[in-house]
């Protein structure tokens, strides 16, 4: 198939890769260069385009027109309804994700014809609530083919981690904390967050690096 992303973020950038790595045609619109070069470094390949993907011909010049599906995965939720809404009224033929960052939004995404609307703070909020042991890494889902898996994990109060920050951290080669859960609220962290103990937190990481990442936010046992 030929899946366009927009947005370059570490999600749309780890959804790129999923992708390629099942051999399918990707493209990703970012309208931040320097995160477009970034993105095409980490995945090795000239697979980003810089521009607006709220601009139709931004979205015509990146190939839409001929693309199965259409991913608006911006952190902002107005640009990723105005993303799918343009494709599915200027280029008929691909099936629309939006990803939504307000999960009271969803409801609208879903009224106006989106064929797919993914709440991340709903996924969040339903695993952190089930119980897990607060010294395990806790596979959650692993991604097709096998080399990338989301764990979760919280932070014991004796955990090496506690009041740094996510820059700070010395976390597994291609790991990185997505989001955050602390005292009912989800966060979605960037390198100047500190963790605390009792933060839950969700992580996409390489399998075999498990042992490496509990010494880091668990401590050695």
């Amino acid at each position: 198939m030929f899946i366009v992303v927009v947005g370059g973020g570490k999600l749309g950038t780890y959804v790129a890769k999923a992708l390629l790595e099942e051999k399918h045609e990707v493209v990703v619109i970012e309208k931040d260069e320097r995160k477009a070069a970034r993105l095409c470094q980490f995945l090795n390949c000239e697979i980003a385009r810089v521009g607006d993907g709220c601009d139709p011909q931004v979205l015509d010049e990146a190939g839409v027109s001929r693309a199965d599906v259409v991913i608006a995965d911006t952190g902002d939720d107005e640009d990723n309804l105005v993303i799918c809404l343009v494709t599915k009224k200027k280029f008929s033929r691909p099936r629309t994700i939006a990803r939504v960052n307000n999960p009271k939004n969803k409801q609208i995404f879903e009224e106006l014809g989106i064929d797919s609307v993914v709440s991340g703070t709903e996924i969040v909020l339903s695993i952190v609530q089930q119980e897990v042991n607060v010294k395990d890494v806790s596979p959650l889902m692993t991604f097709r083919g096998g080399n990338l898996e989301l764990v979760r994990l919280s932070l014991p109060a004796s955990s090496p981690a506690n009041q740094k920050r996510l820059s700070d951290l010395r976390l597994p080669k291609h790991c990185v904390i997505v989001a955050l859960e602390r005292e009912g609220d989800v966060i979605v962290p960037d390198g100047e967050t500190t963790v605390h103990a009792g933060d839950a937190m969700l992580i996409v990481m390489q399998p075999g690096a498990t042992k490496e990442l509990r010494n880091e936010l668990v401590g050695a046992v």
